[in-house]
C-alpha cells in the first residue's frame, strides 16, 4: 500500500462520562493532554428499544442511516448564504422541537418539518411507531390541504427534491452543500481498515465546478505525539453508480483525491462513493489499542447537513470505550452527537446538527488488546521503510557516488586507465596539455597551422611581419576559426601587418582561438568523465525514483524531485562560475543560494528535510568530482602523457624530419612545443620554413 498524511490533531481524548451527559468542550491543549492521560473507560450502552442487536452489520447500518433522517434544514431565507453559520436553524431531534417558535415559521417549513417527522417515525421494516410523545407536534396546526399543495409546489425558498442514499426523500435548499454523508468503516484483525463513504452533494457550478475532491490525512498521530505515515490505497470512486478515474496527490500535509481528467460538473444532485483502504491508523498502548478517524476530514468548503458512520470491530469482544466529538479544533463537543452500541462488533455514530465549513466529526474507539494480530517482522520492516525510506535511498545513492569516485580515482592514479577519445590534437591543444596555458606562442602556432593549410602566408619585408591571405575557401576551418580569420582580414583585405595599429584585430582573433581551444579541452574532459557522470546522475535519478515509489502518487513526487534537482544543479553551477565583476559575482551567488534554499524548502514539503539535503549533497558531489576528473591531473592524464611522448618523438627525430615534407606538417607543433632550436634552417625545408618569422611575430605580439 502507498502512504498518506498528518492526521488532524490527535488531541481528541476519551471521556469517562455517559454518552448522554451534558456538553463536553475541549478548548485548549492542556485540557486535551489532561484528558488523554486518563485510561479509556467503557461507556454505558444506550437504552433505546429501536436499537438492533448488532449481530447483523447491515441491520446496524440501516438503523444508523434511519437515525440520520431526523436532521433536517428547517429555515433558510432566499438571500442568506448556506455557508454562513447564521444561515441555518436546525431541527436537532424530536426533543428540540418544543424550543422552536411557531410564529417565525413559514407554512412551507411546517409542512417540511411534519413530513420529515413522519419519515423519522418509520422503521426499516416499513411499520410505523411513535417513539416520542411530540412526534406529531404539528398535526393539529396544519393549513388546509389546498394551501399545503400550493406551498409544496412553490416553497418560500429555492429547494430541490433529493432521494438520499438512506432511502429518505426530502426537499433541501438548492444551494451547494452536502445533505448526506455516511462512512462505513471496517477494522480488520490485521490492522487494515476498509472505508466506504457515500456522499450526496448539491452542485450549482460555484465551488464544485470540477467535481468533489476528498482530503485525507497523510500522517497518524498518537497520544504521545508520535507520528508516522499512513499507508493508503484507493480502490474506487463512483458518481451516481458510474466509476470515475481518480488520483491521489500530496498537497502540504494532506492527501487529496481528485479526478484524473478535468471535467465540468453540471448543476445537479450527485451521489459519490469513495472506497479505500488505510493502514497504520491504529495505535497500540500497554492495555488497549486505539482507533481515531475524522469522518468528514474537517476540510470541505461546504456545509454537511447529515453526517454519520458505522464502525465494525474485528472481534467479538465489546470495545473498551467509544467517543464522538464534533466542531472546530479547540471547540470540540460531544453534545448533539448520537452514539449507539450493538452487540459486540458494531458501533454507530451520528451528528445531530449540521457541520459547518471546517467542522469535523471525530471518532475514537478503544479496542481490547488481544483483538488485533501482532505485526510480523515483514510488516514492521515495511513500516520502517515507509517512515525512513526517503532518507535511506538518498544515503544509498550518495554512498554509491562516493564509492565509484574512490574506485575511479585509484584506477586513474595507478595509471591503468586507458580511456581515450578522438581529441583534435592541434598545436595550441598540445601546448595547453603540456604547459596548461594558452599564450601568444599558442596563437602563433595556430597561424602556422593556417600556413600549413595554405590559407595564409607569413612573410617578412623591411623588418615588418605580414600575414597574407591566400584563399577564401575556408571549409577546412571550424566556425570559430573562420570568425577569427575574419577579424584579421575584414572585408576584402588580404594583407595585415603586425604592429600597434593592428593589435586590436589580433586580440579579437586571439580571444576566439583561446576560447575554442579551452572549449575543446573541456569537451574532451567531459567525454572522458561521461561514464562517471552518467553513473552519478543515474544514481541520483534512481534514488529519487525509489523515494517517489513510497508516495501515493509516483509521477507527482518524482516530477517535483526532478524539477527541484534541475533547479538546484543549475544554481550550484552558478555558484562555481567566476565573474569578472566582483559585485555582479556576489549578487549572482547570493541569488543562487536563495533559489537553492527555496528549492530545498519546496522539496521538504514532500520528503524529509534530511533526504532533501542529501539530494543536494549528491548534486554538489557530482559537480565537484566531475570538475576534478576534468583537470589535467585527472582523466586527461593519459592525453598529457601522449603529448609529452609526442614532444620527445619530435626531438629524437629532428634530423630525419628536417629532410623533407614531414617538417612542413609538424612545423606548428614544433613551434608550440618550444623545440624550434632542434630544427635549424637547411636547404631541404627552406621553402616552407617559417619558424624565424613566427618567432618575430610572437615577439611583436608580446611587446604590443
Amino acid at each position: 500500500m502507498k502512504k498518506l498524511f498528518l492526521a488532524v490533531c490527535f488531541s481528541l481524548v476519551f471521556l469517562s462520562s455517559n454518552l448522554w451527559a451534558a456538553t463536553t468542550e475541549i478548548n485548549n491543549a492542556e485540557e486535551l493532554r489532561a484528558r488523554e492521560a486518563q485510561a479509556p473507560v467503557d461507556n454505558e450502552p444506550i437504552i433505546d428499544p429501536r436499537i438492533p442487536t448488532g449481530e447483523n452489520p447491515a441491520e446496524m447500518d440501516a438503523f444508523i442511516k434511519e437515525r440520520m433522517k431526523t436532521v433536517v434544514i428547517t429555515k433558510l431565507d432566499e438571500n442568506e448564504d448556506l455557508n454562513a453559520m447564521k444561515s441555518l436553524d436546525v431541527q436537532h431531534s424530536a426533543e428540540y422541537i418544543n424550543m422552536l417558535k411557531e410564529s417565525k415559521k413559514s407554512t412551507f417549513e411546517k409542512i417540511y418539518d411534519n413530513a420529515m417527522k413522519r419519515i423519522s417515525a418509520t422503521d426499516t421494516s416499513g411499520t410505523s411507531e411513535q417513539p416520542y410523545d411530540d412526534v406529531y407536534y404539528y398535526i393539529n396546526d396544519q393549513p388546509s390541504v389546498e394551501e399545503q399543495k400550493k406551498q409544496w409546489e412553490a416553497p418560500d425558498f429555492p429547494v430541490v427534491n433529493v432521494e438520499l442514499p438512506n432511502g429518505a426523500q426530502t426537499l433541501v435548499p438548492a444551494r451547494e452543500h452536502i445533505p448526506y454523508l455516511f462512512s462505513k468503516i471496517e477494522i480488520m484483525p490485521n490492522g487494515l481498515i476498509g472505508i466506504n463513504e457515500t456522499i450526496t452533494v448539491i452542485a450549482n457550478g460555484e465551488k464544485l465546478k470540477n467535481g468533489l475532491s476528498r482530503v485525507l490525512p497523510k500522517y497518524s498521530v498518537s497520544r504521545l505525539n508520535e507520528r508516522h505515515k499512513i499507508d493508503f490505497s484507493l480502490l474506487s470512486v463512483t458518481i451516481n453508480g458510474q466509476e470515475i478515474p481518480y488520483k491521489a496527490e500530496e498537497v502540504g500535509d494532506k492527501i487529496v483525491l481528485k479526478p484524473k481528467d478535468k471535467y465540468t460538473l453540471q448543476p445537479g444532485i450527485y451521489t459519490y462513493n469513495f472506497a479505500y483502504l488505510i493502514d497504520r491508523q491504529l495505535w497500540t498502548y500497554d492495555d488497549f489499542n486505539e482507533f481515531y478517524w475524522d469522518v468528514t476530514g474537517s476540510s470541505w468548503n461546504l456545509v454537511i447537513t447529515n453526517a454519520g458512520a458505522s464502525v465494525s470491530l474485528p472481534g467479538t469482544q465489546a470495545p473498551i470505550s467509544q467517543n464522538i466529538f464534533i466542531g472546530y479544533p479547540g471547540q470540540l463537543t460531544s453534545e448533539n452527537a448520537f452514539v449507539t452500541k450493538g452487540a459486540d462488533n458494531t458501533l454507530g455514530f451520528v451528528s445531530e446538527v449540521p457541520l459547518f465549513i471546517g467542522e469535523g466529526m471525530h471518532l475514537i474507539v478503544a479496542l481490547p488488546k488481544n483483538e488485533l494480530l501482532v505485526p510480523d517482522f515483514g510488516k514492521r520492516f515495511s513500516w520502517f521503510v515507509s517512515d525512513y525510506g526517503d532518507i535511506l535511498f538518498a544515503l544509498f545513492g550518495l554512498a554509491a557516488i562516493l564509492i565509484s569516485y574512490i574506485i575511479s580515482w585509484r584506477y586513474i592514479s595507478a595509471g591503468r586507465s586507458k580511456l581515450k577519445t578522438g581529441m583534435r590534437r592541434t598545436a595550441p591543444m598540445l601546448r595547453y596539455l603540456i604547459k596548461g596555458v594558452f599564450d601568444k606562442v599558442s596563437f602563433t602556432a595556430y597561424l602556422l597551422e593556417l600556413f600549413r593549410k595554405n590559407i595564409i602566408d607569413i612573410q617578412e619585408s623591411e623588418n615588418e611581419i605580414m600575414l597574407i591571405k591566400k584563399t577564401d575557401n575556408l571549409s577546412a576551418l571550424s566556425r570559430t576559426e573562420r570568425k577569427a580569420l575574419g577579424n584579421l582580414f575584414p572585408g576584402k583585405e588580404s594583407v595585415i601587418k603586425v604592429n600597434k595599429q593592428t593589435q586590436l584585430k589580433f586580440k579579437r582573433a586571439f580571444r576566439l582561438i583561446e576560447k575554442n581551444t579551452l572549449q575543446n579541452f573541456k569537451s574532451v574532459s567531459l567525454k572522458l568523465s561521461a561514464g562517471y557522470l552518467f553513473f552519478s546522475i543515474g544514481m541520483l535519478l534512481l534514488s529519487e525514483a525509489a523515494i517517489a515509489l513510497l508516495a501515493v502518487n509516483f509521477g507527482q513526487i518524482f516530477s517535483i524531485e526532478l524539477a527541484c534537482s534541475v533547479t538546484m544543479a543549475f544554481y550550484v553551477w552558478i555558484l562555481q562560475l567566476k565573474f569578472k565583476s566582483p559585485l555582479w559575482g556576489w549578487m549572482a551567488k547570493i541569488f543562487a543560494a536563495l533559489i537553492i534554499l527555496f528549492s530545498l524548502m519546496m522539496l521538504s514539503v514532500y520528503i524529509s528535510s534530511f533526504a532533501a539535503l542529501v539530494l543536494l549533497a549528491m548534486i554538489y558531489v557530482i559537480f565537484a568530482y566531475t570538475g576534478i576528473f576534468a583537470k589535467r591531473s585527472g582523466l586527461m592524464k593519459n592525453n598529457i602523457k601522449d603529448a609529452l611522448a609526442f614532444r620527445d618523438y619530435l626531438i629524437d627525430n629532428a634530423a630525419t624530419l628536417s629532410l623533407g615534407r614531414d617538417f612542413y606538417a609538424q612545423q606548428a607543433n614544433i613551434f608550440a612545443l618550444d623545440i624550434s632550436t632542434k630544427y635549424p634552417l637547411n636547404p631541404n625545408i627552406k621553402d616552407n620554413y617559417r619558424l624565424i618569422e613566427a618567432e618575430k611575430l610572437a615577439l611583436k605580439l608580446l611587446s604590443a
